[in-house]
């Protein structure tokens, strides 16, 4: 299954789209190139920042990784417990299933409250978690 792009562009005050960059008309032109005569699917939605691989690192290689050695899990383990604490959404109306928001919908904010959120439950059970530039320095 091949990646769907996504273009970057702005909306003005009376709600159309504003002139986009020269280079992304031309991705967007030869991406509809590869699409002509096919029934399409036209998205526009807010954008957002999405994290960082850095944070992403950080988050699964130092403080997943530290709190799940202190308590004995392993890491996928731990992550998903830490997800469903601290990302818990409304239980399923259909089933009633406990939910909760996956990481990867999280825009750099919600994701950088996360990780904060799980580094104080760190430091709750006992565990040091030094702050990313410290890791990056070692």
């Amino acid at each position: 299954m091949a990646l769907t792009p996504i273009f970057p562009g702005h909306v003005s005050a009376d709600g159309r789209i504003l002139q986009l960059a020269d280079p992304v008309r031309g991705l967007i032109a030869r991406h509809l190139q590869t699409l002509a005569g096919k029934p399409v699917d036209v998205i526009v939605r807010p954008h957002r920042n999405k994290r960082s691989d850095r944070a992403s690192r950080y988050y699964f290689g130092v403080v997943v990784a530290l709190i799940a050695e202190h308590c004995g899990y392993d890491k996928d383990e731990l992550h998903e417990l830490l997800a469903m604490r601290f990302l818990r959404i409304a239980d399923d109306p259909v089933t009633g299933s406990p939910r909760r928001k996956r990481t990867p919908q999280t825009d750099s904010a919600e994701f950088a409250e996360y990780v904060d959120a799980c580094i104080r439950f760190g430091a709750e059970l006992g565990v040091y978690i030094p702050e990313p530039h410290a890791v990056e320095a070692a």
